[in-house]
């Protein structure tokens, strides 16, 4: 690969700084090219124009730095931003979505000069490593083509789950749609006897770097035909991510047929399985009624050690605003009702809150799926602990239960704790790019009053703040509401639709409608 040009920009408001780097740059062997700007102002078309690989900035410890990363994170998030400051050092550090950063003190020339030095030729490395991507891309978007018009049945699989296939693949097992193939496990095609042969070959293809040799085997079709064919896994790439692809070539059809693969009862069933089989909650199963966001009668999805779903509906404050509704599962012990806080609090963070998690979204995606070709007008906030920012496990359970029903996945409003964001900051990113892929919106429930929250909300840009349920009591009790409006205020004008919740009165409902909130929650009715 050829020598890169290294492309530097110095925002010149300090003449030791810039007489500083210019003197460590010029004795670099690295080939590079240094542009001056005078001002943040000017720096947005040289950052469009350039996409420079180092971004030099004096550092002042009383202006806050979060302005700049984000502006780098909008318009080049692969530049790294260098502070230079007299005598403050700071490693290499990664902020969200993935913008680098670093202090360098002046205070010591030669390390200066070294470092910089580092940050040349990381960035040259960085700079091979996105070509690298972009021509691997380039060939899995070839290579995707190829597989669209093959007459060969192809399909792409990871940990024995469909990620995609060609027409050729859908046409010869008989799936209706693509989001039928992601449902189906690819061992559930193999007829029973063979389904360990194969799945040792599935597993060894997960981890291998190699092709597989042919493997003859006994398929099955949706609709119970059996036929013999000739299978092999080969290593590939599908949208960045490692998966394999299964070549599937069909030499003798019309066997014995058997049963058929299609089920008509309920799509949730593994899942419900699943569930049933996880320990329960330290709860007494009992039954609770549904309260359904539509007229008609809705379709109640199984229960669970005694759970129901039940859906609150949120007051909106302008009619333009979808409606949406809380989806929080509920408990009875004997005589006592646990409602979904009380239910929370006694699980806490740890497996049992996850399982009620996973359940409470798999009741919602069932509820909206179970609409059939009449997409629901509304859409539904659920509520999840930690566990998915911080174990890959659950996040990957998440997303294949959301990446089975796409249309589902677009009318659900996950929220994330904002004390649970800020523990696991640098996950966030990875996890947000994931639900913007599903179609999932963003939002982040509990937030506080404080500038960092104010500042978190702005970059991440959720669709959705529910305010900490602290500031509003403090609000009720002192009739003091000056911090929560100004709050609401701070975050309408970020473009964040805002829930004010446990609004239980009519005179505080008379205050949220003077505040520039989007939605209310409470028993408060007008």
């Amino acid at each position: 690969m050829r020598k890169q040009k290294i492309h530097c920009v110095v925002i010149d408001q300090d003449v030791e700084v810039t007489a500083s780097l210019d003197a460590a740059l010029r004795h670099s062997d690295v080939l590079l090219e240094l542009k001056q700007v005078a001002s943040v102002q000017q720096l947005i078309p040289v950052l469009q124009e350039l996409q420079p690989h180092l971004l030099f900035c004096p550092h002042e410890k009383t202006k806050p730095a979060t302005d700049l990363l984000e502006t780098l994170q909008r318009y080049s998030p692969d530049t790294l931003l260098v502070w230079v400051a007299r005598d403050e050092w700071q490693g290499l550090t990664t902020w969200l979505m993935g913008v680098e950063s670093c202090i360098l003190p002046l205070n010591d020339l030669e390390y200066f000069s070294q470092y910089i030095d580092f940050l040349l030729r990381y960035s040259a490395i960085k700079q091979d490593f996105r070509d690298c991507k972009h021509l691997l891309g380039v060939a899995e978007l070839r290579c995707h083509w190829l597989v669209d018009y093959s007459w060969e049945a192809i399909a792409y699989i990871s940990q024995g789950m469909h990620l995609y296939a060609n027409n050729a693949y859908v046409t010869l097992f008989g799936f209706e749609s693509m989001a039928e193939v992601r449902s189906m496990p690819v061992a559930h095609l193999v007829d029973t006897p063979e389904r360990k042969t194969f799945e040792a070959m599935s597993k060894a293809a997960d981890v291998g770097s190699k092709p597989s040799n042919r493997l003859l085997i006994t398929l099955r079709t949706l609709d119970g035909e059996r036929m013999r064919a000739e299978i092999r896994f080969i290593p590939a790439v599908l949208k960045g991510k490692r998966c394999t692809q299964l070549h599937v070539r069909p030499l003798e059809r019309n066997m014995l047929k058997g049963v058929s693969l299609r089920k008509q009862d309920n799509p949730w069933e593994a899942t419900e399985q699943r569930l049933q089989h996880a320990p329960a909650p330290r709860v007494a199963p009992a039954e609770v009624s549904v309260a359904s966001p539509r007229a008609v009668a809705p379709l109640v999805p199984p229960t669970v050690a005694g759970m129901k779903m039940v859906f609150h509906k949120l007051q909106r404050m302008k009619e333009n605003l979808p409606s949406i509704y809380l989806a929080e599962p509920e408990f009875q012990q004997k005589a006592q009702q646990l409602n979904y806080a009380a239910l929370v609090k006694q699980l806490g963070n740890g497996g049992g809150r996850s399982r009620l998690d996973y359940w409470n979204l798999g009741q919602v995606v069932l509820r909206l799926s179970s609409q059939g070709h009449e997409k629901p007008s509304y859409l539904v906030f659920v509520s999840v602990g930690g566990a998915i920012l911080n174990n890959e496990t659950e996040l990957k359970r998440v997303v294949e239960l959301l990446n089975a029903a796409p249309d589902a996945a677009k009318r659900i409003v996950l929220a994330f704790p904002y004390q649970d964001c800020m523990a696991h900051l640098a996950q966030l990113g990875k996890v947000i790019k994931l639900l913007k892929a599903l179609g999932v919106r963003l939002a982040i429930d509990g937030l506080p009053d404080s500038p960092q929250a104010l500042k978190f909300a702005q970059v991440v840009k959720p669709v959705l703040v529910r305010v900490d349920v602290g500031l509003v009591n403090e609000s009720i009790r002192s009739t003091n509401t000056e911090r929560l409006q100004r709050l609401i205020y701070q975050l309408a004008d970020s473009r964040c639709k805002v829930i004010i919740p446990c609004v239980q009165d009519k005179q505080f409902l008379r205050v949220a409608y003077s505040t520039a909130a989007a939605y209310v929650q409470g028993g408060a009715m007008t």
